[in-house]
C-alpha cells in the first residue's frame, strides 16, 4: 500500500484534504483522555446545600436531536404534580470519549453523585461490573416492546442494568441534485465503485467513532457468522483481504476541514462536496431542515437508506447510579423518558431513533399512525404549544421514510466487543489501522496485533511491538 499507489488518479483536492487530515490526526492520537478538572473540585453536583436537595441528576452529553427535547420531557416530569421530586440535566460533553472518562471520575471519586446516567452503549459491562450502576428494577421495563438489539446492549450476565433511551445506527446519505444520479447503492461494492467518482465522507477520526468506522468496513469485506469480538478477531486473520478492505475505504473517503468526525462529515455533504455521507440518525434531521437541501420543487436533495454494509449497533441507555440517594425515583424517571409518548416525541421533534416497536409501527401506518412533531404537540396540550418545534417541521411522508430506514439499520447492526475493559480494546483497534487507512503508517505485525487486542480485552497494555512506526519521509 505505497503512498504512490494511493496518490494516482485521486483529484487533486481529495490529496490535499487527506494530507490535512492525517497531519491532524497524528496530533490527536498523542493526546490522553482524561477527566475535566471540574470533576476534581469536591462540588456536590446536586447544585444543594450539602447536597441534600430533592432532585434527581441526569449526566448526559450534549443535546445532538432539535428543539430541546430533551429538556421538554424533564420539564414535564417537574411540572407534573404526582411527583415529589425534581429532575435536571447535566450535559457533560460533545465527545463520547469525555463523557466516559468524567462519568468514571465521578463514581470512583464519590463527590459529584449522578443519579441517572445516559450511557453509550459500549460501557454497560464495565460500568457494571464496577460496581457504577445497579440493576434495573423491573417496573421501569415493564409495558415497554423495546428493540431486541438495543435492549441486549443493557444486559451484563443475564441481568439488565441500562435500559434503551436512544437508538443508533449507521445510514447512508445520498445526494440526488445532480443530473441523472446513480441509483441508490445496494452493496458495497456498489457504494465503493460509485463513491470513487462522487466522494464519500465518514469518521475515520482518532475517537471512538472512528473505531465504529473501522469496524464497518472490516465486517464489509469478510462473510464470517460469529460476532462482537470474535467476529473481529476472525476478519484480522486475513490480514492481506484486510488490509485491501482498508485500502479500498481510503481511495473513495475524503476529508472536511482536516477532520471527519460527523459535524465535518455532514458540512461535505450539505456542500455537495462529496455524493455519499455515512453517518448516523441525527443528521436526516438537520439535512431536511436546511433550505439548502431542498430543490426548486421543494423535494429533498437526497435519499437516505440503512449502510448497506455491516453497521455497528450505537445508542444510548439510561443507568442508575450505586450512589444515587434517590433510587426509586430514578427508576420511575426512567420509565417517564422510555414511555410510548416520550418516544414518539423524541422522534418526531428530535430526530432521535426510537427504541421501541410500537413507535415503528405507528410510521409505518399510511394512515393514521404516523404524526408530525406540531400534531403531538398539539394533542398533548391541547393549547397549541409549539415551543420544542422548529420553524418548519418535518411532513408525515419524510418521517415514515426516515423511521423505516432506521429500523432496517438497526435490526441489522451488530455490537461492539463486550469487555470492562473496552475503552481500551478501541484505543488500541484504531491507534494501529487508522495510520494505516491514512497512509502514514506499514501495516502492523496482524500476529502481534491480535495479542494486543487480546490483552486489551483483559485491561491489560500489550507489550509488543504491534503497531510499526510511520515510515520516514
Amino acid at each position: 500500500m505505497s503512498k504512490a499507489r494511493r496518490n494516482s488518479g485521486q483529484p487533486r483536492q481529495t490529496r490535499v484534504a487527506w494530507a490535512g487530515f492525517a497531519a491532524g490526526l497524528m496530533i490527536v492520537t498523542l493526546i490522553g483522555l482524561r477527566p475535566l478538572g471540574w470533576i476534581s473540585t469536591g462540588t456536590d453536583c446536586h447544585g444543594g446545600k450539602d447536597g441534600k436537595d430533592q432532585e434527581l441528576v441526569v449526566a448526559t452529553g450534549a443535546e445532538v436531536g432539535a428543539g430541546g427535547i430533551r429538556r421538554r420531557l424533564i420539564k414535564e416530569w417537574n411540572n407534573d404534580p404526582k411527583k415529589n421530586i425534581k429532575a435536571r440535566l447535566v450535559e457533560i460533553s460533545e465527545s463520547t470519549d469525555e463523557q466516559r472518562a468524567e462519568m468514571v471520575a465521578a463514581a470512583q471519586s464519590g463527590r459529584c453523585v449522578y443519579d441517572v446516567l445516559l450511557l453509550d452503549v459500549a460501557w454497560t459491562e464495565e460500568f457494571a461490573r464496577n460496581g457504577y450502576i445497579v440493576p434495573i428494577p423491573a417496573e421501569a421495563l415493564a409495558g415497554r416492546e423495546f428493540l431486541p438489539n438495543s435492549l441486549e446492549t443493557g444486559k451484563f450476565e443475564n441481568e439488565q442494568y441500562a435500559v434503551p433511551f436512544a437508538a443508533d445506527a449507521p445510514l447512508l446519505y445520498v445526494r440526488n441534485d445532480g443530473k441523472n444520479p446513480p441509483p441508490p447503492p445496494r452493496t458495497v461494492p456498489d457504494l465503493l465503485s460509485s463513491a470513487r467518482n462522487r466522494g464519500y465522507a465518514a469518521q475515520f477520526s482518532d475517537y471512538e467513532g472512528g473505531t465504529i468506522n473501522l469496524m464497518e468496513a472490516i465486517l464489509s469485506g469478510e462473510s464470517t457468522g460469529t460476532g462482537g469480538a470474535e467476529r473481529i478477531m476472525d476478519a484480522l486473520k486475513d490480514s492481506g483481504k484486510v488490509l485491501g478492505t482498508l485500502e479500498e475505504w481510503h481511495d473513495v473517503a475524503t476529508a472536511s476541514n482536516g477532520d471527519l468526525r460527523e459535524e465535518s462529515s455532514l458540512q461535505a455533504f450539505r456542500s455537495g462536496y462529496v455524493g455519499y455521507m455515512r453517518n448516523w440518525p441525527f443528521a436526516y434531521r438537520r439535512l431536511v431542515m436546511d433550505p439548502s437541501m431542498r430543490n426548486d420543487q421543494g423535494g429533498l436533495k437526497f435519499d437516505l437508506q440503512a449502510f448497506p454494509g455491516v453497521g455497528i449497533l450505537g445508542g444510548v441507555n439510561l443507568a442508575i447510579t450505586r450512589n444515587s440517594p434517590h433510587k426509586k425515583a430514578a427508576a420511575e424517571l426512567i420509565g417517564a423518558l422510555t414511555s410510548p409518548d416520550a418516544q414518539r416525541l423524541l422522534f418526531a421533534c428530535g430526530g432521535y431513533a426510537p427504541v421501541l416497536e410500537s413507535v415503528y409501527r405507528d410510521y409505518a401506518q399510511v394512515t393514521g399512525g404516523a404524526k408530525t412533531c406540531g400534531e403531538l404537540l398539539d394533542g398533548e396540550t391541547g393549547e397549541g404549544d409549539r415551543s420544542a418545534e422548529p420553524e418548519s417541521e418535518i411532513t408525515t411522508g419524510q418521517l415514515r421514510d426516515f423511521a423505516e430506514a432506521v429500523h432496517q439499520a438497526v435490526d441489522r447492526a451488530v455490537v461492539r466487543p463486550k469487555s470492562a475493559y473496552y475503552s481500551t480494546f478501541s484505543e488500541v483497534f484504531r491507534s494501529c489501522l487508522l495510520p494505516v487507512v491514512l497512509g502514514s503508517a506499514v501495516p502492523p505485525d496482524f500476529a502481534e496485533f491480535a495479542d494486543a487486542l487480546r490483552d486489551a480485552m483483559d485491561g491489560k497494555r500489550h507489550s509488543g511491538d504491534h503497531c510499526p512506526a510511520p515510515p520516514e519521509t
